[in-house]
């Protein structure tokens, strides 16, 4: 629970989960394998030649990024409940590795133990909401 919840913020809070719904958008709208329904002889006489709705419906059904925008989703309506100085805190840490507990406290002004535990408390309530 506990590495996967730090990976979803992590990635939240670095702006990767936005990277990868935007590289995956992309990967959809110019994905060029083309489907030949004409099989066989003749001409396609009932063919429809809509791209747009074509590429929309694929957008709308692909099961990875439907994930990806509802693992965002999920993240901002609970982050948002959370007291500002929490917030505040947890996004700090995680939007960089190479920040330390040291670093926030400094910077909030705070023990590293309250840091510590302003993280814990956010992850056990993501971690039963994811």
């Amino acid at each position: 629970m506990a590495d996967r919840v730090d990976s979803i913020l992590r990635d939240y809070f670095s702006g990767r989960l936005n990277l990868r719904i935007k590289q995956r958008e992309e990967t959809i709208r110019y994905d060029s394998n083309e489907v030949d329904e004409n099989i066989g002889g003749g001409r396609a006489q009932n063919k429809h030649t809509r791209p747009v709705e074509d590429m929309r419906i694929r957008l709308d059904e692909d099961r990875y990024l439907n994930s990806l925008v509802k693992q965002k989703e999920d993240v901002e309506s609970w982050v948002a409940t959370f007291e500002k100085p929490k917030r505040d805190v947890v996004a700090y840490y995680y939007a960089s590795k190479s920040v330390t507990w040291v670093k926030v406290a400094q910077q909030f002004h705070i023990s590293e133990s309250t840091a510590r535990s302003y993280r814990t408390e956010i992850k056990h309530i993501l971690g039963a909401v994811l």
